[in-house]
């Protein structure tokens, strides 16, 4: 039985961002350690929260394409797709948070689900499945939403921005630098230099495990990245090849071009 994270409650982004505040905070005190990144994920799913977190093939264990994660909050297990592995700690980092936003967001609402289920007495347990195609969803946004609040907290990320940039926000009204995208003289904001700017606060703050992209969409949404030019930071970013795409695929793709 896969749960549907269509029909969560809603949840403002103030109470999100409490919740994955609360979590640092008990981190904290468990652990004795300071909250300061890099933000040890995998650490709070299992010596803190007691999950087992386990990566694997999620594709041939779920019988579906496109799975990042899964969470089975009976059996207290998360699974992370293996193929991230290979790709960026960022993005590894980033899916681990989403799927304990789910467990902190969504734990209760499972149960409730769960209970009221036809399948409850059928000995079927129940997983919320993050898919790439369903990351629009209510459910999933709340759980994209946690895990930018957990792993880049918003003080460390202020902390870092104004060290680097000043008091003062960043705005850009241009896609492309006057200067170029990679000058090592002078930084124009721009979408073309919005990955720079993550990069600045990244070293600055020792984000060590945040993308760039995910670094930028936080600064946008703390207000220190104002985006003027009416199109997308998403922009600044190459499209990259899905990751679930196997090297045959690709190299069938090469040898047709």
């Amino acid at each position: 039985m896969i749960l549907d994270p269509v029909k969560v409650p809603w949840l403002p982004q103030t109470q999100i961002e409490n919740a994955a505040n609360d979590l640092l905070r008990q981190w904290a005190n468990f652990s004795g350690r300071e909250i300061i990144p890099p933000i040890p994920v995998e650490a709070i799913v299992e010596k803190y929260l007691g999950i087992t977190l386990e990566y694997d093939k999620l594709e041939d264990m779920l019988g579906i394409p496109d799975v990042l994660g899964a969470t089975w909050v009976e059996e207290k297990r998360m699974v992370i797709n293996s193929s991230l592995l290979d790709g960026q700690e960022g993005r590894l980092t980033f899916t681990c948070g989403h799927e304990v936003g789910h467990w902190v967001l969504h734990r209760k609402f499972i149960f409730d689900q769960t209970i009221h289920s036809p399948d409850s007495n059928s000995g079927n347990n129940p997983a919320i499945v993050c898919r790439v195609s369903a990351s629009k969803t209510k459910g999933e946004w709340q759980a994209d939403c946690f895990s930018a609040c957990l792993i880049m907290p918003s003080l460390a990320v202020r902390g870092a921005f104004h060290k680097v940039f000043g008091e003062d926000p960043l705005v850009i009204y241009n896609r492309h630098s006057c200067f170029g995208r990679n000058n090592p003289l002078a930084l124009d904001p721009s979408l073309d230099t919005a990955h720079q700017i993550a990069k600045y606060v990244m070293d600055a703050g020792q984000f060590q495990n945040v993308s760039k992209e995910a670094m930028t969409y936080r600064l946008e949404d703390l207000g220190l990245l104002v985006n003027e030019t009416g199109l997308s930071l998403s922009s600044s970013f190459q499209a990259k090849k899905p990751f679930f795409k196997n090297s045959r695929e690709r190299k069938l793709k090469s040898n047709n071009t």
